[in-house]
């Protein structure tokens, strides 16, 4: 093109700008809503000098002025509210395309922002207005307004609106009239059809078909699409649908559907790979991922008799046994009635009637006597007592063995916690330190296995869970008669792990999505979903009422439950037989001395 062609469009540009109207524009559009940057395009071919001193003096902001060579990223340097003004020196696009491409990279994750197309151009061009919108709705440039030259004449503008189809529309100019010269274009989408893709498993995603044979989407994820399509009046399609409408596609194809630009988002939680998180909405979900262990088992019936006597209670009443025993034999002794020195340590008839036997009172027995012989009563039933007490509780609600306090004692049980390779590559990826706990893991390849491994509740198991699964499972072990896990919480490899919707990050639908997600966590109504994930997965087919509990029946006590009494039995036995042979021999060996003693003062006298 001639350089006196591009020098006169660049002369119409300027008194296109310069001109008191296109400031009254911006004053007005900063009266709506308030800007703080004004960004300036033009090609590098035009020569305004007093572009800028003039927009600068009238709206009192910064004015950033790029052509189409430079690229700056904007939004990783400002979260202020911008609008730009782009110079269009002729009617034709093509002489223009780096501009434009230029403008995207400039309005990364800010193409909802405003933007003024300034066209030198007499007379309004269908043409190139549908050609110019076509272009911005193509590089997800939403709010834009189109002025030509004689729009001081004209009194008009252009816009346009993609939703449902694309729509060129034009508007009276009048700067007293308050409607908005931008609209808020996404609080109702018309109808439109918004492509997307579905992934992810049950409970966040629940799909199934009702009666009518039509599908129905549930769980977190579903609930969302839902209320997303209600609120602003749109409507999902899938064009990447599988045959089975009930298959969804992995998340990491998910998320290169959207990156490829073939669906605008999915309807798949995925956390981000990387961080910033760009190509992710705000997260949806923040996700704990921990153990959930058996609960604890019952202590065989065998060791009921061990834990009644404590160590700690068995000394304590040993003690107490000793004290009386002293007592008593003080007192008796301090009476006149003879006693022995083995009494202080241990009385017979203290022990005697402890254990509930009956004694022999000593005949005459002083009054004090008699309150140390109360005593030992009272300390007989207060013992007996406890001792039922605590043994009818063992029978009728047995206790636990004692849990698990850290990553070592599940490592030296035989408990083995199940993990899907990935995640499990994932975990020892990320944390360099538990890798001696490698043997602590059972490795399962498949998902499928794995899914099914976890849902059967085999308590020989322990498994690698997020907070929101356990939601679901804390509601199913309502149904049981007892519980079978529980989350441990102090055994987490992450907290607060962010999971969000990729959608591509120059998205007109970013920020609806973002909107709708902090609406839906200020009202709970995605913790409500959460919750409400058991109910659906059993409307769904999914799960059922089914108590995998094992029953509690009626056990008869059994000749090894008393291992430790017969222990306890044969032990007391030999040793009193070992006592027994002991006093023999000592009375064996005493008659004979006492008869050579008598043999030989016979004999010598």
């Amino acid at each position: 093109m001639d350089c006196p062609k591009w020098i006169l469009h660049g002369l119409c540009l300027i008194s296109l700008v310069g001109g008191s109207e296109v400031i009254q524009l911006l004053v007005r559009v900063k009266q709506e809503l308030d800007f703080d940057y004004l960004l300036v395009m033009r090609n590098r071919n035009y020569s305004a000098p007093d572009v800028v001193e003039d927009l600068m003096a009238e709206l009192s902001v910064p004015v950033l002025q790029l052509d189409e060579g430079v690229s700056y990223f904007i939004h990783n340097n400002t979260d202020c509210r911008l609008v730009s003004l782009v110079f269009l020196g002729n009617g034709i696009l093509e002489d223009h395309r780096g501009l434009l491409n230029a403008l995207v990279l400039n309005l990364r994750h800010m193409t909802t922002s405003r933007v003024i197309f300034l066209i030198p151009k007499e007379v309004a061009n269908e043409g190139i207005l549908n050609e110019l919108f076509s272009a911005c709705w193509k590089m997800r440039i939403l709010n834009v307004i189109a002025l030509f030259a004689d729009h001081e004449a004209t009194k008009t503008y252009y816009t346009y609106s993609p939703f449902p189809n694309l729509q060129v529309e034009e508007h009276p100019y009048d700067l007293e009239d308050p409607k908005p010269f931008f609209p808020d274009r996404l609080r109702n989408l018309h109808g439109f059809h918004l492509p997307m893709i579905i992934g992810g498993t049950s409970p966040r995603i629940i799909a199934y078909k009702n009666k009518k044979d039509q599908v129905v989407y549930e769980g977190t994820v579903g609930h969302f699409m839902m209320a997303f399509q209600q609120k602003y009046n749109c409507t999902f399609v899938q064009p990447l649908l599988a045959k089975d409408p009930l298959a969804f596609a992995p998340s990491m194809q998910t998320v290169m559907a959207v990156r490829n630009n073939s669906v605008e988002m999915s309807m798949s939680l995925t956390f981000p790979p990387v961080f910033p998180p760009f190509g992710f909405s705000y997260p949806y979900e923040q996700l704990n991922w921990c153990l959930m262990m058996p609960v604890e088992a019952d202590v065989p019936p065998l060791e009921y008799y061990t834990r009644v006597f404590e160590l700690s209670a068995f000394l304590l009443t040993l003690g107490i046994l000793v004290i009386i025993s002293c007592l008593l034999t003080t007192t008796l002794r301090l009476h006149g009635y003879p006693t022995a020195s083995s009494e202080f340590l241990l009385h017979d008839t203290c022990l005697r009637g402890v254990l509930g036997q009956s004694f022999v009172e000593v005949m005459r027995t002083p009054t004090l006597v008699r309150g140390i012989y109360l005593k030992i009563c009272v300390l007989g039933i207060l013992i007996t007592a406890w001792y039922n007490s605590y043994f009818s509780s063992y029978v009728t609600s047995a206790p636990k063995q004692p849990p698990f306090r850290s990553y070592d004692d599940i490592l030296a049980s035989q408990i083995k916690v199940v993990a899907w390779k990935p995640e499990y590559a994932e975990l020892f990826g990320r944390l360099l330190e538990f890798r001696k706990y490698e043997p602590m893991f059972f490795i399962e390849p498949d998902f499928r296995q794995y899914l099914a491994r976890r849902d059967s509740m085999d308590t020989r198991f322990g498994y690698m869970i997020t907070n929101g699964r356990w939601l679901v499972i804390k509601e199913q072990q309502k149904v049981f008669s007892r519980p079978l896990f529980r989350l441990r919480e102090d055994f987490c490899f992450f907290n607060n792990v962010p999971f969000g919707f990729p959608i591509h990050e120059n998205s007109v639908f970013m920020e609806p999505v973002q909107r709708l997600i902090m609406e839906l966590a200020e009202t709970g109504l995605s913790y409500h979903w959460m919750t409400t994930g058991f109910s659906e997965l059993i409307e769904s087919g999914e799960m059922h009422f089914l108590d995998l509990s094992p029953h509690r029946e009626f056990r008869a006590m059994q000749l090894q439950d008393l291992q430790y009494v017969w222990y306890g039995f044969a032990f007391m036995a030999v040793f009193s037989s070992f006592v027994w042979i002991l006093e023999v021999l000592y009375f064996s060996l005493q008659s004979k001395q006492s008869f050579f003693k008598r043999f030989i003062s016979q004999k010598y006298i």
